[in-house]
């Protein structure tokens, strides 16, 4: 997992957020989605696009050590966050799984709790834009208690001091 000191790099993000999904062993279609969503945020190259997602996968699936790709500089991080985290709450109902990647996205990027709730703001205010009245009231139901939920999984991923 891209922890520490020196850049985040696109493929030790995307094997992290692999690794996650496949951690009880079924990759269902939603998961599948934020996936190629991922992927098609952090691989920029169309040839890229074709080939990395699924070398990345199988090397998770054997077990070996994914390592550099792209540097993503705090703005990328940031947007490729926002986006995420909207995709992945707009699919209506959100898994475990789902939520465990935002929170693994929020400590691979390494944000403070300020870039997590300016994150949050900007998607918060997208959402609520929306023309769709069951969006906007799913937004004002269900948005606080994702983020408790996700806050909650990003602290345990925290070192403890």
């Amino acid at each position: 997992m891209p922890v520490g000191e020196g850049p985040v790099r696109t493929r030790e993000v995307y094997a992290t957020v692999i690794g996650v999904l496949l951690r009880d062993g079924v990759l269902t279609r939603e998961e599948q989605r934020l996936a190629t969503r991922l992927a098609i945020l952090l691989f920029k190259k169309e040839n890229d696009l074709k080939t990395l997602p699924r070398e990345i996968y199988n090397s998770v699936i054997a077990g070996d050590v994914v390592d550099g790709g792209e540097i993503i500089n705090k703005n990328e991080r940031l947007q490729i966050y926002e986006e995420m985290f909207e995709t992945a709450f707009v699919n209506g109902s959100l898994s475990h799984d789902e939520m465990a990647v935002i929170a693994i996205l929020r400590y691979a990027f390494r944000f403070t709790d300020k870039e997590h709730e300016l994150a949050i703001e900007i998607v918060k205010g997208t959402l609520e834009e929306s023309d769709d009245p069951k969006l906007l009231q799913k937004v004002r139901e269900d948005l606080a208690g994702v983020i408790d939920l996700v806050g909650g999984m990003f602290e345990s991923l925290r070192p403890k001091r």
